[in-house]
């Protein structure tokens, strides 16, 4: 599902997490993240951020950016495109997918959140989606993305649920097995070529959390 979502009055008085957290699942764990409030600040400082979301649709952090920023909002579902790609066995041509379905223009949007997507897309469909994403970004505009720093076998798709601004909770949901592609710093700083590397810090989980921001 994509959508375009719209706020006109920001809320600068209200709690920083836009709902109460639903009760966890068991499939669920929580996170506390230091790079993402960093991303919060970055697009705070526009009157009127445009947004990029690459994951699925969910009410509540629409409700919480809208609430913080009084931002538009794109959500684009590019894990939907990654798992039609793979159950057809056609990831070889997932790259042109999804540079294809972005059709924002060029230096229209302030913010980019890619999460973990960029760990199931092959050597090839990486740069050309992070080539995309880099020319979509305004100058001072700003991406986060978390990249998987262990091999092994991904099998199921995480939905992050924002609880406050430093607190996600991760959501998982059954995809078609696909082997991490896993990308050092330096693989990752050479596919965001145009970006600077405002702040990367790996966590216990073996994640890195980066935020990147167009000079």
């Amino acid at each position: 599902m994509a959508g375009l979502f719209k706020w006109n009055a920001r809320k600068d008085q209200e709690p920083a997490a836009a709902a109460a957290p639903a009760p966890a699942a068991p499939s669920e764990t929580g996170t506390t993240s230091k790079v993402f409030p960093r991303f919060v600040a970055a697009l705070s400082s526009q009157p009127a951020p445009i947004l990029l979301d690459l994951g699925p649709v969910v009410g509540s952090n629409i409700s919480y950016f809208g609430d913080r920023l009084s931002c538009k909002i794109y959500v684009e579902d590019l894990f939907a495109d990654v798992e039609q790609h793979a159950r057809r066995g056609q990831r070889d041509t997932l790259g042109q997918t999804l540079v294809a379905r972005l059709t924002q223009p060029d230096e229209s949007v302030d913010g980019i959140l890619c999460w973990d997507v960029f760990d199931f897309l092959d050597k090839a469909s990486g740069p050309l989606l992070a080539r995309k994403l880099t020319a979509l970004l305004r100058k001072g505009g700003a991406l986060y993305g978390q990249f998987g720093s262990t091999q092994g076998e991904l099998t199921q798709y995480s939905r992050f649920i924002i609880e406050a601004d430093d607190r996600l909770r991760v959501r998982g949901s059954a995809a078609t097995p696909v082997k991490r592609n896993v990308l050092t710093t330096r693989d990752i700083n050479k596919m965001f070529e145009g970006l600077n590397v405002s702040e990367s810090i790996l966590l216990k989980s073996n994640t890195r959390e980066t935020l990147f921001r167009k000079p």
